[in-house]
């Protein structure tokens, strides 16, 4: 049974992300079932790695979570008008670098799929605290949509290419990134 704790709480973390696309406003529920998400996206690798039960399945099940988790976060954000459509546009070229380095890793591997990489680790965490960093800068800026959205985008194109530069340049599979030594040791 432990063995499957970690592919649980990812499929969990997909049921919530889903029940997040029911909301049109950041209310308390929508934020305490965010947190849920993003607590669990932590603990689910933790899990897997410690248990030492890391899979191709455990990583499909967990970008799958943090995919559907952001897109309902960017749909209250837009029906809100709090992004505006440049970072939109930024954000869905960063990700497209993403799939790329899957289609890499196809042509390569033989297999589709998706790294867990630092910078997309940097990316979920950036992502996971947004709506407070919103809040933050709001007090300090008029430009706050911008500022937080600038910083994503950003940090979105960096994970992009760490994934392209790995599929590229690994010697074997790796789905999980987890130190800059590993990242510049490939």
């Amino acid at each position: 049974m432990k063995k499957h704790i970690p592919n649980i709480i990812s499929a969990a973390r997909i049921i919530a992300a889903i029940v997040l696309f029911f909301f049109e406003k950041i209310t308390y529920p929508f934020v305490a079932i965010y947190i849920f998400c993003g607590l669990s996206d932590f603990v689910d690798g933790k899990l897997a790695r410690k248990f030492e039960v890391t899979s191709v399945l455990g990583a499909y099940l967990d970008t799958i979570g943090d995919v559907l988790t952001y897109l309902a976060l960017v749909k209250i954000l837009v029906l809100q008008n709090l992004v505006p459509l440049w970072a939109i546009v930024w954000y869905i070229v960063a990700m497209i670098g993403n799939l790329i380095a899957a289609i890499i890793a196809k042509k390569r591997f033989g297999e589709f799929y998706f790294i867990h990489s630092l910078f997309g680790k940097i990316l979920g965490v950036t992502l996971f605290i947004l709506p407070l960093g919103m809040r933050i800068m709001q007090s300090i800026t008029q430009n706050y949509s911008a500022v937080c959205m600038s910083v994503i985008c950003v940090v979105a194109t960096l994970s992009a290419f760490e994934t392209i530069y790995i599929q590229l340049k690994s010697k074997e599979m790796l789905t999980d990134i987890t130190s800059f030594k590993q990242l510049f040791s490939i």
